[in-house]
């Protein structure tokens, strides 16, 4: 029987159809909005209970509830287009395609169309979790092929599932050769906009409390594999952002544009290494002080910062280099100074009061700064994320009042108060510190690192970073946040650095850091595998890249070739049917030339009774070599050379 006239209605097969789709769509239904999810759950529920009452929806109600789910997804994003519109339309519409499903081929369509939208998960996640899950989800759907093409339907599933197995592992290698060697794209595979912009990390602005707010996420940042020598983890500055505009409450990013002379450097840089980046939807990447040479896709700008033209939707993965550059040749024009000392009128007027009184007991800037930061040290200053609640005058409440608060209370204020005694300063925010993985030799870098310090501008030096929240004395720090303060510039190292904390190394940690580097190797080498990384490693073959186009052809020749032999080994383990069915086919042949209408689609057993009721002239001629057929195909009889020959003498008797 020709399989495409199997009907789906075999037992089985429908809820086998409805299985694969839920299959493919769970992990989406963790990403794109509730009710999309719920209406594909009922249209799947749907069709499985019309399935086992015999009922069937009405082609016009399809039509409406089709035209109001498109509708719900234009005004749910706006568009029609897009990563997050898109999907949601693509799973509607897949889950409706099994509710009017009626024939084999919706079936096989349904299922062709699983391999597409099984992978869609991956704009969302690119753990490898996921990609387990989705192997798992191919072999799902390859079952359901099976027993599609199958006249026993879903019967025998070890059978189903072995011959499904077996043309997975099949297809390994060639999904193993393309991977490696099949000309890849300049972009990620994955790379497609997000319609959100929702993301965790470091803003464009900083207030009293912004940063503080990240230090209980524990998401990842970004991850650093150093190539050669590591800093200290007090000289762990990661460089993202520099505000230098103050309102009186908030700190803003300054208007900057891309350095385009190039920097005199030094010949070798101080520390070399690579950032795998989380995305984050924010167009700022970080680097280890100093920022100069912007890595690829990347640009520096005169506040030695690096952005990039788009957002960062994917994990961005870039190589990168510290140096030690000399300020002291770049002096400050008349713009630059005026920024890094605009203060604004009528505000924290208590604060500037103080500083430039304070700053009248001192000769030199130095000397002024190395005092405040003696005065935090000693003072009642207190190292918290929960201080007291300042909606106006934020400084003054700080400085003067409370005294209680996180990194960028003590940031702000402290420029602030430099810029009030005449000295150019501004905040830079990003990470500070890192954790080390020992089972994948690299660093990662928390959300929870966020941190903000300041730089102020001297005379015959430049910038100089200070991290005034190192000054706090030991006993006046949170214990939760003692591990942090216990890292920070050591500049002033006579206010001491030690605390004696140490954080806790368990089961459960050492479990967690061996599933990232899991993680992060198969974030780097497997999801970030793009075409410089393939050009990289074809070149240790001895493969240039003049010569890839002769590696495409040799990859297509293997495929092809491997595609004769896999057929050549098919057509030799059934050839010794050939003969059978070609004498069978003469033999329905023969049989319409004496009027009896049967054609191969119908089964031996229906020509045998339609030919005993047509004609029993015929039947009995025909009878023994229908018989033999019978018993060769479906009673296990021996195929061999005699019983060939005994099938075709009877074909020719009729």
């Amino acid at each position: 029987m020709n399989v495409k006239e199997l009907p789906i209605t075999r037992p089985g097969i429908v809820p086998l159809l409805v299985l694969v789709q839920a299959v493919v769509l769970l992990p989406l239904w963790f990403y794109i909005p509730a009710w999309i999810s719920a209406v594909t759950i009922a249209l799947l529920l749907g069709k499985y209970f019309m399935h086992r009452h015999g009922a069937k929806a009405p082609r016009w109600i399809l039509l409406i509830v089709v035209l109001l789910c498109v509708g719900g997804v234009f005004w749910q994003f706006k568009t029609l287009n897009g990563r997050d519109a898109g999907i949601g339309l693509i799973t509607l519409m897949y889950a409706f395609k099994l509710l009017e499903a009626r024939s084999y081929r919706d079936a096989s369509l349904i299922l062709f169309i699983s391999f597409f939208i099984v992978v869609t998960a991956f704009f969302y996640s690119e753990a490898i979790w996921m990609g387990l899950y989705l192997l798992a989800a191919i072999l799902m759907i390859l079952l359901g092929l099976v027993a599609l093409n199958s006249p026993k339907g879903v019967e025998g599933v070890g059978r189903i599932g072995k011959i499904s197995g077996v043309t997975l592992l099949q297809a390994i290698p060639i999904m193993v050769l393309l991977f490696l060697f099949f000309p890849r794209s300049s972009a990620p595979l994955w790379s497609m906009p997000s319609d959100t912009q929702a993301g965790s990390g470091i803003d464009d602005t900083m207030n009293p409390g912004s940063i503080g707010a990240l230090r209980t996420f524990d998401d990842i940042a970004f991850r650093v594999d150093f190539e050669g020598d590591v800093p200290p983890r007090s000289e762990m500055y990661w460089r993202g952002l520099v505000l230098s505009e103050f309102d009186g409450f908030t700190w803003f990013k300054e208007q900057h544009s891309p350095i385009r002379q190039e920097l005199e450097l030094p010949m070798t840089p101080t520390y070399e290494y690579r950032i795998q980046m989380e995305p984050n939807n924010r167009n700022w990447i970080f680097g280890l002080e100093d920022l100069a040479e912007a890595p690829n896709g990347a640009y520096l700008f005169s506040d030695f910062t690096w952005n990039r033209r788009r957002q960062t939707t994917q994990r961005f993965i870039y190589s990168a280099q510290a140096y030690e550059i000399d300020f002291s040749q770049r002096p400050l024009t008349e713009f630059q100074l005026n920024r890094y000392l605009q203060l604004p009128d009528n505000s924290n007027e208590d604060t500037r009061e103080w500083s430039v009184e304070q700053r009248q007991n001192h000769q030199t800037d130095e000397g002024f700064i190395r005092w405040v930061l003696s005065y935090i040290h000693q003072g009642q200053f207190y190292y918290t994320l929960t201080p007291p609640v300042i909606e106006v005058d934020s400084v003054d409440g700080f400085w003067l009042d409370s005294k209680q608060g996180y990194c960028e209370h003590y940031a702000g204020a402290f420029v602030y108060i430099m810029r009030a005694a005449g000295i150019p300063a501004r905040v830079v925010t990003g990470y500070q510190g890192a954790e080390y993985n020992p089972y994948g030799d690299y660093y990662i870098v928390r959300q929870s690192d966020a941190h903000a310090w300041t730089e102020v501008w001297l005379e015959g030096e430049g910038w100089r970073r200070i991290d005034p929240t190192a000054a706090i004395h030991p006993s006046r720090v949170e214990e939760d946040l003692r591990s942090d303060a216990s890292s920070r510039d050591g500049w002033m190292e006579e206010f001491g650095s030690d605390t004696g904390f140490e954080a806790p190394q368990g089961f459960l940690n050492n479990l967690a850091l061996r599933w990232d580097a899991l993680q992060s190797f198969w974030s780097e080498t497997v999801m970030g595998y793009s075409r410089d990384m393939q050009f990289g490693w074809l070149r240790k073959l001895g493969i240039e890249r003049h010569q890839y186009r002769y590696l495409g052809y040799g990859l297509l020749a293997t495929i092809l070739l491997a595609g004769f032999i896999f057929g050549y080994l098919v057509l030799r383990s059934t050839q010794r049917l050939e003969p059978v069915t070609k004498y069978y086919l003469l033999l329905l042949k023969k049989l319409r030339d004496h009027g009896i209408d049967c054609d191969r689609t119908m089964g031996p057993r229906d020509v045998l009774q339609l030919t005993r009721a047509t004609s029993q002239k015929v039947y009995s001629r025909a009878a023994p070599a229908l018989k033999t057929y019978i018993a060769m195909r479906y009673q296990n009889e021996q195929l061999d050379s005699e019983a060939v020959k005994r099938f075709r003498q009877q074909v020719s008797r009729v």
